[in-house]
């Protein structure tokens, strides 16, 4: 790895992304699906409405820092935002657990988590001026925050083997404590927005963001491609930790333990985007990136048998990895600085939301179906979703 070329503010963004990650990973299987699925013994229902209202949450987290930073940066929103997780979290560790509380904690989580990855996949177009070092901060602030999101949930396994599942967020108030102090020293090289941004109400500066992100066929590519690919997850967010215990028959810790798994080859595909010459990552790579994703999850799913969850798993990680971060540059070398907040916060938006309704049809589909076959079948519509793109843009390329 070629550090030379990362700043110190560089540096310390991956610093912020990694214990965000670490913490986020660790709270999100283990201290919302996993409590709601084991300690609170949920069904689909419950598991789908606490992962519904973190998904809207979430989307208008994406939305509202994507307008903040445009207007003050994504320091000052990164430093905002990781002060209140710190003391939401501390709230929701220190309090008896009920279904109330869980569905707060959902509500505090999908806000903060908006915010944070906004705020992270905007910055680097505040630090670096020129593609390949943007590229290469992607890929290393993925690399490392991967290998932090494999560490969650493993220190998160051995804290709930000993404590109440609670714990985890506790856990989360000191790492977003960590992450604060290194925000505080992650100075912006660039100016955040222009003056015209500044006078612009809210609204305006979101219609802005879906605008110059539709003008786009690129930007668009990448908004619609990203849509339709977390729409089939979206089955995921809510029948994914049932899968685990009534298909894999495995206890709460294998949660974590494949999660983490995603997260360690995650690490390997994010290390190779920043191997990769700048004119081979493009949209064409984006959209093979998120193929790989959807036959990876079929892998996964496909059968009751731990061995090939596992390699299904590490097959997802692989192109996750590569991906998140090509997306990130991507949306940055489109995007117009005084601009950037709001367009990638649209494309978060649009990432988010997509799960919206398949979070609600989950279940039913799976009283139905069985939660095997909901999950198969959404994995197999990512990979279509993938091909399909992939050919109408190779088409579009050469014409």
């Amino acid at each position: 790895m070629q550090r030379a070329h990362i700043t110190a503010s560089g540096w310390r963004l991956i610093g912020v992304e990694s214990l965000q990650w670490c913490a986020n990973n660790a709270v999100y299987f283990l201290g919302l699906i996993g409590i709601a699925t084991y300690d609170l013994e949920g069904g689909a229902l419950l598991v789908a409405g606490i992962t519904l209202v973190r998904n809207l949450a979430t989307s208008l987290g994406n939305m509202g820092a994507g307008v903040a930073i445009d207007r003050w940066g994504p320091r000052f929103i990164t430093l905002l935002t990781l002060a209140f997780t710190v003391i939401a979290s501390l709230i929701v560790g220190l309090v008896p657990t009920t279904t109330g509380v869980l569905f707060a904690a959902a509500v505090f989580l999908g806000i903060s988590g908006g915010c944070i990855n906004t705020c992270t996949h905007a910055f680097p177009g505040y630090l670096e001026p020129d593609s390949k070092s943007r590229q290469q901060l992607n890929g290393l602030m993925m690399f490392y925050s991967n290998i932090a999101y494999t560490l969650g949930p493993i220190v998160g396994g051995a804290l709930v083997a000993v404590f109440p599942t609670r714990s985890v967020y506790l856990f989360m108030a000191v790492l977003m404590a960590a992450a604060f102090l290194l925000a505080w020293r992650c100075k912006e090289v660039r100016r955040p927005m222009s003056e015209a941004a500044a006078s612009q109400s809210a609204l305006a500066r979101i219609g802005d963001g879906a605008r110059l992100t539709f003008a786009s066929v690129g930007l668009s590519v990448i908004f619609f491609s990203g849509f339709f690919g977390n729409f089939a997850f979206g089955a995921f967010d809510s029948l994914e930790s049932l899968f685990y215990r009534d298909v894999l028959r495995v206890n709460i810790v294998w949660l974590g333990f494949l999660s983490s798994v995603v997260g360690l080859t995650s690490s390997i595909g994010s290390y190779l985007l920043t191997r990769v010459p700048v004119g081979f990552a493009d949209i064409r790579t984006l959209l093979a990136s998120l193929l790989l994703v959807g036959i990876g999850s079929m892998v996964y799913v496909g059968t009751d048998v731990l061995a090939i969850a596992i390699l299904g798993q590490a097959i997802n990680g692989l192109a996750w990895g590569f991906l998140e971060p090509l997306q990130m540059s991507l949306v940055q070398e489109r995007a117009p600085l005084e601009h950037l907040g709001t367009v990638m916060g649209f494309v978060r938006f649009g990432l988010m939301s997509a799960g919206v309704l398949p979070v609600l049809a989950a279940p039913t589909l799976a009283d139905a179906f069985g939660v095997q076959s909901v999950l198969f079948g959404a994995s197999a519509l990512i990979a279509a979703i993938a091909l399909l793109s992939l050919i109408w843009w190779s088409r579009l390329e050469h014409k």
